[in-house]
């Protein structure tokens, strides 16, 4: 059973299809980065799981149990922290959060002590200070403790870090990483960094459609696990227009740092360094090198757009 499910998932507008039939499976206890750029359709997929737009087909389940748009009892195993959270002014945290727990259903004798602990866990405890006057990262902070409240078992954050200064995200960050464990999180974003610092397992969406799942070690391993970077003295176009000239079949790239070479193809390595000696290319760097979710992220999306 999972957390989430999706299966078939569509939505699909009078001009654009937002999301092709969407197959999510997110693991209970795990935080699943929910990746992909602006428009691929991460956030009509939440709306989805949150029944506040119609599906045109598929459905939703939560924790194994299949959803319809009318249904209001499952969102109670939810919490959801939006990406720009909007809150009275005037109202204090504490009074915004026993606000929240009366909403949710929270029982009158367990809201000062829950209050009391939520605020606690996002670090906002004994703040007298009206909302009015909080920065951006202490409101995104008292999102995610509204949206715990109710002791849900799952927590949908949707950008919660994509308008915060650093010190706003590795707040965040370090919630998140408090919450491992303890919580299912779906973790929508499109900042590469803080996925690979948080998340367990991600899901990239490109053009509505899921296009990679799995862990990112996994992940890494799969598409990097035999690369080289060339760093040289010459400029790296030279190099690269040298490599194609001599037929080499591997996929050879240009990226900021230098020349990047996969070395699955057909010429090895050693070959490849012969190359670059007979050409007299001053050599800097020549070695194996870690990937990046961002790589994978470049990779795989340019790969669909072509």
């Amino acid at each position: 059973m999972y957390a989430i499910e999706t299966s078939g998932l569509t939505k699909q507008y009078p001009s654009q299809l937002a999301l092709d039939h969407l197959d999510l499976k997110v693991k209970k206890g795990e935080v699943y980065g929910f990746i992909g750029r602006n428009g691929a359709g991460k956030t009509t997929t939440i709306n989805l799981i949150l029944s506040l737009i119609h599906a045109t087909e598929g459905t939703v389940a939560i924790n194994g149990d299949t959803v319809r748009f009318s249904d209001a009892a499952y969102k109670r195993q939810i919490g959801f922290v939006p990406d720009v959270p909007v809150f009275p002014n005037y109202m204090t945290a504490a009074q915004y959060v026993t606000y929240a727990c009366e909403m949710n259903g929270v029982p009158q004798a367990d809201i000062k002590q829950r209050v009391d602990d939520v605020l606690a866990f996002v670090d906002l405890p004994n703040n007298k200070k009206t909302i009015g006057g909080y920065s951006r990262g202490m409101k995104q902070r008292l999102a995610i403790a509204q949206a715990l409240v109710h002791d849900p078992n799952i927590i949908i954050m949707d950008e919660p870090t994509s308008a915060l200064d650093p010190i706003g995200r590795k707040d965040v960050m370090n919630i998140i990483l408090k919450l491992k464990g303890e919580k299912t999180i779906f973790y929508s974003t499109h900042i590469l960094d803080d996925v690979e610092k948080v998340c367990d397992r991600i899901g990239l969406l490109e053009k509505g459609k899921l296009v990679l799942e799995d862990s990112i070690e996994a992940i890494q391993k799969h598409y990097y696990q035999n690369q080289m970077l060339i760093l040289t003295k010459e400029p790296k176009e030279e190099v690269f227009e040298l490599l194609q000239k001599k037929q080499v079949k591997n996929n050879i790239e240009l990226t900021e740092q230098g020349v990047l070479c996969e070395l699955h193809g057909e010429t090895n390595a050693q070959e490849i360094l012969e190359i670059l000696i007979a050409a007299k290319i001053t050599i800097i760097e020549f070695k194996k090198r870690n990937a990046s979710l961002e790589d994978v992220f470049v990779r795989v999306t340019n790969e669909e757009t072509a």
